[in-house]
């Protein structure tokens, strides 16, 4: 149990335990686990639970707005989608499935859900040049995925170009719109994606399924920290709005 003095918080609209555990520095099973009756499955709206928030400890030296949990949870489930429609897509190519097209059409509405969060912040000609840079990122990925599983090595070359290439236009997109998006920070980041996912793709096309999976696990450790880098630095250039 934390040592911090408890407060009584009246829950709200919209309220989980999983962001109230983000808000307050705490977790889950801590929050069940001082409110004996507690139903996680059934909060309602007025009800009063005790939360010992985390404040100025070593993992917690911080407090999250509602405003700032909701960003992190959207940014979160949009780049693991991102990755998540990447695989399927992949495992269609590789094992040529009948739901590549479909696929494929679902992938491809990522860059938008995605731009759009920034849209919020940045207004649409920020997020359309998003949304262009991570359309062409997808769609280059996939013609390069094809290009290995057919052997055509000079083709699959000039798509890694391309896709680097891509990554330096992002790289570049990103940094002009916030001061805290260092340039070079991150095209690392970007440039670390695609080494990792080509992993993914050099081990499924070789039908090493259990590197694939380590490299899938890789890939989404990965993504989880570009998404929170994003988060930060919204967070930090915009902080009226949490």
């Amino acid at each position: 149990m934390n040592n911090s003095n408890p407060i009584l918080y009246t829950i709200r609209p919209g309220d989980t335990l999983y962001n109230l555990a983000l808000m307050y520095g705490t977790t889950v099973q801590e929050l069940i686990d001082t409110n004996l009756s507690l139903d996680p499955y059934n909060l309602r709206i007025g009800q009063q639970i005790y939360i010992y928030p985390r404040y100025n400890t070593s993992s917690y030296d911080y407090w999250m707005s509602i405003n700032q949990v909701n960003l992190l949870k959207n940014m979160n489930l949009a780049w693991i989608e991102h990755i998540l429609w990447t695989r399927l897509l992949l495992i269609s190519i590789a094992e040529s499935l009948g739901d590549l097209e479909a696929t494929k059409t679902r992938l491809l509405e990522n860059p938008k859900d995605i731009a759009d969060i920034f849209r919020k912040y940045y207004g649409s000609d920020v997020a359309n040049t998003i949304q262009k840079l991570l359309t062409e990122h997808l769609v280059i990925g996939a013609d390069l995925i094809t290009a290995l599983k057919n052997g055509n090595q000079k083709l699959a070359q000039e798509l890694n170009t391309k896709w680097y290439k891509n990554a330096d236009d992002m790289a570049n997109a990103f940094s002009s719109i916030n001061p805290f998006y260092p340039r070079e920070e991150i095209r690392q980041m970007l440039y670390n994606h695609l080494k990792l996912t080509t992993d993914e793709v050099s081990a499924r096309l070789k039908k090493d399924y259990s590197a694939d999976i380590k490299a899938y696990d890789m890939v989404q450790r990965e993504i989880l920290k570009m998404s929170e880098f994003f988060v930060n630095g919204i967070v930090k250039q915009f902080p009226n709005l949490f």
